[in-house]
Formats: structure tokens, sequence, C-alpha cells
């Protein structure tokens, strides 16, 4: 992200809180972290504590000797306030204090911008949840979905959540999200936001860079069609590969299959992400089992076949037909032409498993 702000001339480069995911990260990574930001000068960057590194105080990350040290172009913004930029334009800033607060951290924008002039350009940034309906908590630091033009602003620059979001109060308020994804359904995770503006109050042209390092990438697997699975995972794993140290990649398996085919699977799936910075096989499969592994099952275990039995019941109830009467795992009751079951039906499926 960096290397990328540099090549295009950034000035600033605002970071809108989060940087660490806590205040109590190792000293190494602080000193790495500052290490990356002193590398990058001249680029003026300007550092917001958010809810995962609070400012605070003696024992906030902001602390630590690192950042009592960091070059002159590196700017933590500790406390609310008004910072120029440029002749004729400005950052204000409003850093968060605590981990959760049901106050809005925009309003002090607001109040720092009544005293400016309309021919100053004004960027904010801030930290908390967009107040969108039924998408926020309420002690999560509600945003006002028109910070922005509440506040006179040509551009409000948020942190917090963690997917792109540049479609706020007319285009001017943009949540990036996180540069990199950190799960695999991540919503345009994984890069940052180029802003330029026209002047006061003019244009704004919010463009978004892709500046991951890593690709999160995932695939079902539906054991009822081996041979069409394989292949299409095959086809999809062919076109991750050519970046395979970069990749992280999850398969899901679902279905219905015996043991030894599923056994046959696994084996081939493991093989198949074996190249992959990480390769993960989630089985939410469930087991096939033949009539006479059921009933031997049932013979030997006592509870599980009671188990057994309300499954089928229930699938039963579910489906409208009855998989188990034929081998007698389920009252052998009548339904309708169409496999509806009648009130009576639903009873005798009921009733020998206690279920009201």
């Amino acid at each position: 992200t960096l290397a990328k702000a540099r090549e295009r001339g950034a000035d600033p480069f605002l970071v809108a809180g989060d940087l660490f995911e806590d205040n109590q990260v190792d000293e190494s990574l602080v000193r790495s972290v500052v290490d990356r930001f002193r590398a990058s000068a001249p680029l003026p960057i300007y550092l917001l504590p958010g809810n995962h590194d609070p400012d605070t105080g003696p024992d906030s990350v902001w602390e630590r000797p690192a950042f009592r040290a960091v070059p002159s172009h590196v700017h933590v913004l500790r406390r609310a306030g008004v910072h120029e930029l440029a002749p004729g334009v400005v950052l204000l800033a409003s850093p968060l204090h605590q981990k959760l607060s049901t106050h809005d951290p925009s309003l002090k924008l607001a109040e720092l911008s009544s005293g400016l002039g309309a021919d100053v350009i004004k960027i904010g940034m801030t930290h908390g949840s967009p107040a969108i309906e039924s998408r926020h908590q309420a002690n999560d630091f509600p945003i006002a979905l028109n910070a922005a033009s509440r506040a006179g602003l040509d551009y409000l620059a948020l942190g917090h959540w963690h997917s792109w979001m540049a479609d706020l109060d007319g285009g001017r308020m943009v949540m990036p999200g996180t540069p990199e994804p950190d799960r695999f359904q991540a919503d345009g995770a994984g890069r940052g936001a180029w802003v330029e503006g026209s002047g006061p109050q003019g244009a704004l042209r919010v463009e978004p860079l892709e500046v991951a390092s890593l690709h999160w990438r995932s695939a079902e697997f539906d054991l009822a069609s081996v041979e069409a699975s394989q292949a299409t995972l095959d086809g999809l794993i062919s076109g991750w590969r050519a970046a395979a140290d970069r990749t992280v990649v999850r398969v899901t398996l679902g279905g219905m299959a015996d043991p030894a085919e599923l056994g046959r699977v696994r084996s081939w799936v493991d093989a198949a992400l074996a190249s992959f910075l990480v390769g993960q096989c989630v089985d939410q499969s469930r087991v096939m089992l033949s009539a006479a592994e059921r009933a031997e099952m049932r013979a030997r275990h006592p509870v599980l076949a009671g188990v057994l039995a309300d499954i089928d019941r229930l699938e039963s109830l579910a489906t409208g037909t009855f998989p188990g009467a034929q081998a007698g795992l389920v009252p052998a009751v009548a339904s309708d032409a169409e496999g509806a079951l009648s009130l009576v039906d639903a009873k005798a499926l009921l009733g020998p498993a206690r279920i009201e």
C-alpha cells in the first residue's frame, strides 16, 4: 500500500484507525511498522487511533518507544484537531479513546469545521460504524450517514468495517476496508482508496486500488456428483496455481458418501491443495451407510440407534417421505398420493420420539 502511494505521489497517506489489532501487540511488530513508515519518507503519513488501538493513555500502543521517536513525516493524531496539509487544505481528525461507545465521533468533525472558511478544502478522518439500520450496533461508534455533508467536508475517510463501501453521503464518505482480507467472504477487502478532489465542494473521484498481497479462494465440492465436482475444482485450482505461494484456499465438502468414497475424495483434495500457501478442506458431508451397516450399528449401540431413529423421523417430516419405513426404521404410516403427511401421519412419527 505504501509503495503504491509513493508511486502515485499521494499527499497525504491516511490510516483511519486499527493499524494494530490491539494495544498489546508485540514490541517487535511495532518497531517493524514504524521502520516501514520511516522508509517511506517523505510521504506524509497520518495515523488515527481506532477502536482496536484506541489512545487510552500510558497503556496504548501509541506510547511505545518507537512511536515516541517517529520521523517528522509521520503524524499520530492522538487528539481531535485540525492539521494543515497544504495551503488551503486541512485534515480534521477525530480519534477514538475507548473500545466501545454510543457517541458519534464524527460530531467532533462538524465542530472543528465550523470555524473554517468555505474556500478551504476539508478532509475528515474518524473511525466507527456507518449507522445503517440493522448493520451496526448502538455501542459501536455509530456514524451518521450524512456525517461528511453535515460537517461541510469535501471527503471523509472512515475506518472500522473490513469491507469496501464508497457510496455513503453522496460518495464523499468512504470506508476502504482492510488492505488485506481476513476471511473468505470479505466483500471487496484488500483495497485502498485513491481519492482526488477538484477543489472546495468540487467533484470527487474515488478509485479502489488493489493492494492485498494474499488471494483468498473458496470452492464447494458436492459428493453427490464426484466426477463433475472434481473436474470443476481441478479447473479452478489450475487457474489459482500461478500465485499458489500467495493464495489461501478452502474447499468445503457437502452431500453424502460412503466412508470409502469420502476417504478417496479427501485424499484427492488434500493433494490438490498441497501447493498453496494455505489449503483447507472443510468436511460438512454426511456418512452414507448401507442397510447392513446401519443395522449393525443399531444392534451394537442402542443409544445411537435411538438417535438415528429420531433423525429418520425428522427427515420424514421435512420431506414427506419415509426412507426408513421399508427397513422398519420408522413407523409404517400412510401418506397421500403426493407424499404429504397428514396429521395422523405426523403424530405417528412424533410420538415415539416424544417430540411435541
